[in-house]
């Protein structure tokens, strides 16, 4: 029973060390690529348009092209503009006579224009107070639509008819989306974003990290060595001479004749037994 439990104790301490061995190498690997990838990080947030191990992975233009295409879609935006308000200062807001060019019967109070969200130095600029920003400029200008007859000619009160009125929507959802959505697309383009997000990862949670993984190997390392320790000192205590009992059975009685060989009888058999 005690040799049971002894086996039992040691191959259990055995499992123990080899597990815990295990996972310091694991935590160990670990460790080493997140430190790694934490130092790859910085080093591309620092410098992000050098020769680094990300930036093959993750190419970003210089600041020149990316402001080179923003004031180009500003340039297409004011474009857009020009075109919408040429269109509603020449044809919708006009009174031309019947059988005269771009007459469709309009008639009612005139359309607001659109307003241009940049300058010439393609800055921002205010919208004025008669002007629709882009935002709102469909909702507004459909209060403007006339109704027509199959000659395309206004029946109703209106500047516009449901044709150009839907080819100045398409040309405001244009604008709107090149105002939008180019500042966002070149900030990905530009890695502005993934610099943000990478410096926030290698100052808020590499260092605290790497830090507890640190605790976490050394915690196993410790409890590796010290089963170690405890195995190799069980078996020289339990090996010494004195101690040879722990790992042996239980004796048997030895049985010693007594009766046989010393020539006397004394109405005894002479089988008679001793037990020592």
């Amino acid at each position: 029973m005690l040799m049971d439990m002894v086996i039992r104790f040691v191959v259990s301490g055995w499992i123990l060390v080899a597990v815990t061995f295990v996972l310091c190498g694991v935590f160990l690997i670990l460790n080493n690529a997140i430190s790694d990838t934490c130092v790859a990080m910085k080093e591309w947030v620092d410098h992000p348009h050098a020769e680094t191990a990300l930036s093959s992975i993750l190419p970003c233009v210089d600041e020149q092209t990316t402001n080179k295409t923003l004031t180009q879609s500003k340039l297409v935006i004011n474009s857009i503009v020009t075109v919408v308000n040429t269109f509603i200062y020449a044809y919708a807001n006009t009174n031309p006579s019947p059988g005269q060019n771009f007459y469709y019967n309009q008639s009612g109070p005139p359309m607001p224009p659109l307003c241009s969200p940049f300058d010439a130095n393609m800055e921002d600029r205010e919208c004025g107070s008669w002007e629709l920003s882009i935002g709102n400029a469909s909702s507004v200008w459909e209060s403007y639509v006339c109704e027509v007859t199959e000659s395309n000619i206004c029946t109703t009160v209106g500047r516009v008819t449901p044709d150009a009125y839907k080819q100045l929507v398409a040309a405001v959802n244009e604008s709107y989306a090149l105002a939008h959505y180019t500042p966002p697309l070149l900030s990905f383009r530009d890695c502005n974003f993934v610099r943000d997000t990478f410096e926030s990862i290698t100052s808020d949670y590499c260092p605290p990290l790497e830090r507890n993984l640190r605790v976490v190997n050394a915690g196993l390392g410790m409890i590796s060595v010290g089963v170690l320790l405890c195995l190799v000192l069980w078996v020289f205590y339990a090996n010494r001479p004195q101690r040879e009992e722990v790992f042996a059975g239980p004796r048997r009685p030895r049985v010693k004749d007594i009766g046989s060989g010393n020539g006397l009888d004394n109405g005894h058999s002479g089988d008679e037994t001793k037990i020592v």
